[in-house]
């Protein structure tokens, strides 16, 4: 059964190599060659899901020094392994459709095959440096991709951008690395193997101590903040939607995002055995994110930044889950991995019905210029709702029973540690649920209803039925996903068998438990009066002064590029490039003058009898000379 494992990522990675080569001549076909070794790995991850739950699947070999090259396929590798090569399958099925007039669609289907390959390799490695290897695969192709329209000048940047923000994680994924691999090199012969820390994780504790260990684990977070884009990393992302909306839904739903919250997940051991303060910054972060993202997302009005912000925020209530765990127990990566599939789900939907938007109205992406397009592309519009509701989480979709959930976690973690900082999370969180309703219907509404507010809109029209159905499937577990809720949890629970933690739905009174209901009436309508009956054409905020903070993204960006950019680093760029020319102009003059010397005493070398006895005879002078002054003295 280990071939099946390790067939999960080497079927995409073939499927990379002859779309390169067969799209290079029957170019039409490079969509439907990417889409079935996609589908492969689909299948091998279904047939090796019947092995794992019988017992985890771990096949190594010895790579380089202490380090093993192999597959650790357990219960959570396995559910993420089925949700990457799924939800990566329905996208590519569509991009055959989105795709179909670019010329180069067949770099364009080989780089997506790459980039499903290296997440799916991410997601069953053994070792943390294979894990990084295939990390840093996931983030050149994310740069590909990103970039993949590169004759215009704001996908080259937004590349670059993703690329260089996301290298800081990375950094930090290096520095926890090492110091976690010289804390245990005397400790055991493979101290990176995965297996290894979550089996050992508290006796590793006792051995290096817990502060050291949540040193290590801060930085492991710093890595997942970078790749999932949580705050302050989160730059890249809304920037990023200037690549192909496919790709947009790829990054968001399947692959790259996901990686961090993953890498959390799956060194959760780690996190729980370290000092207290690591969990804590995991679960404040996710939740202050997911208030941040809601509150930019409210004043956007391009629809795929728009989705850009709510990825970041449901991002976040993920990673606040899972730093939930100290006080709520196992269950908390139960609830981070079941919102991490069901919004894969549901926002490869949203993705795919904007870019069927797009693609209807000439990649016209202001939502504002949009309206009436329920009656021009009902199809599309039906199924945009239908992921919209499940973003709101309303009762019975995915969402509700994926991210309701961790809002009454929170509850939980504030009555068992009723302080300010346990507080936190859950205001966080319960704002960020207002939020969510408000960003999302305003989007809806602006869309959707109303009269066409352009000759495009007007225009639209649906695409045809064909190219809908992988969106079809998609909006068809978004609405019945939850039914797995319980199955989902007692699945995951054996990775998660703690001492005393255990795995159970959370709880809380009515009145909490009623309380996001409540704010998402509350939004719905708010959006209904404003957006609704289009109350905002006669409303003009944007010269105030928390309209022009909050549009401006609280200035993180003019943080990043003003100040620590322009008056930080690039000085010290300049006066290390300063001492680094001074260093080679120096080393270059000692060679130069060294071969000048060279070249004077080689001329003394002339084969001249004569020369050589007049230089012997003046030496000797010289010599003379030199001894008469010093007997002198």
């Amino acid at each position: 059964m280990y071939v099946y494992g390790w067939m999960i990522f080497i079927s995409p990675l073939i499927g990379f190599l002859l779309t390169l080569i067969i799209g290079k001549y029957y170019r039409r076909w490079s969509g439907a060659v990417a889409s079935f070794f996609i589908f492969l790995a689909f299948v091998f991850s279904v047939i090796t899901y019947f092995t794992v739950i019988k017992h985890p699947i771990y096949n190594h070999y010895t790579w380089f020094y202490n380090i093993d090259f192999g597959i650790y396929i357990d219960n959570l590798a396995i559910v993420m392994a089925i949700m990457v090569s799924f939800v990566s399958l329905m996208i590519h099925l569509f991009a055959i459709y989105y795709m179909k007039d670019d010329p180069n669609k067949h770099v364009y289907f080989a780089e997506t095959a790459l980039f499903t390959a290296g997440m799916l390799g991410l997601v069953i490695s053994s070792n943390l440096v294979l894990l990084f290897l295939f990390w840093e695969l996931v983030g050149l192709c994310s740069y590909l991709l990103i970039g993949f329209w590169f004759f215009k000048p704001n996908a080259t940047a937004a590349a670059k951008k993703a690329f260089i923000v996301t290298r800081v994680g990375d950094l930090s994924f290096i520095i926890g690395m090492s110091i976690l691999y010289y804390s245990l090199i005397n400790v055991t012969k493979d101290p990176l193997s995965i297996p290894y820390l979550i089996s050992n994780a508290s006796s590793i504790a006792v051995a290096i101590g817990k502060v050291r260990l949540g040193i290590i684990a801060i930085f492991i977070l710093g890595a997942a903040i970078g790749k999932s884009a949580q705050f302050p990393l989160h730059v890249w992302i809304p920037d990023a939607m200037e690549g192909p909306t496919t790709v947009s839904a790829l990054i968001h739903a399947a692959t790259m995002v996901t990686a961090g919250v993953y890498l959390v997940a799956r060194l959760f051991q780690v996190f729980l055995y370290a000092a207290p303060f690591a969990m804590y910054a995991v679960a404040i972060v996710g939740s202050f994110t997911a208030l941040y993202a809601g509150i930019v997302g409210l004043v956007v009005n391009d629809v795929k930044r728009i989705l850009a912000y709510s990825t970041i925020s449901q991002l976040g209530y993920m990673l606040a889950a899972i730093g939930l765990a100290p006080i709520i127990g196992g269950v908390a990566v139960s609830l981070g991995m079941f919102h991490l599939v069901s919004h894969a789900i549901f926002k490869a939907l949203l993705f795919m019905s904007a870019g069927a938007f797009l693609v209807a109205m000439m990649d016209l992406r202001d939502a504002k210029q949009m309206g009436g397009l329920w009656k021009r592309m009902p199809i599309t519009t039906t199924l945009f709702f239908i992921g919209s509701l499940a973003l709101v989480a309303f009762p019975g979709t995915a969402g509700y029973f994926s991210k309701d959930p961790i809002i009454f976690a929170s509850y939980n973690y504030f009555t068992s540690s009723p302080s300010f900082s346990g507080f936190l999370p859950f205001l966080f969180l319960i704002i960020g649920s207002l939020l969510t309703t408000l960003y999302t219907f305003r989007m809806f509404f602006l869309v959707a209803t109303g009269k066409p507010r352009s000759t495009l809109a007007e225009r639209a029209k649906d695409p045809p039925v064909i190219a809908l159905l992988p969106l079809i499937v998609l909006s068809i577990f978004a609405l019945i996903l939850g039914v797995w809720q319980a199955p989902f949890y007692s699945f995951v629970k054996p990775t998660l068998d703690i001492a005393h933690y255990t795995v159970s739905v959370p709880t809380a009174p009515v009145y909490i438990t009623t309380l996001p209901i409540i704010l998402l009436a509350i939004g719905f309508f708010v959006d209904l009066y404003i957006y609704g009956f289009e109350k905002w054409k006669t409303w003009d905020i944007s010269r105030t002064w928390y309209y022009k903070l909050v549009k401006n993204k609280f200035y993180i960006d003019v943080l990043y590029t003003r100040i620590i950019s322009e008056r930080v680093i690039l000085p010290l760029s300049a006066a290390f490039s300063g001492f680094e020319n001074a260093y080679n102009n120096s080393v270059n003059r000692f060679g130069s003058d060294t071969v000048s010397t060279g070249s004077y005493f080689r001329r003394l070398q002339s084969g001249v009898f004569e020369n050589y006895v007049a230089v012997l005879i003046i030496a000797a002078i010289v010599i003379f000379i030199v001894i008469e002054i010093v007997e002198l003295m």
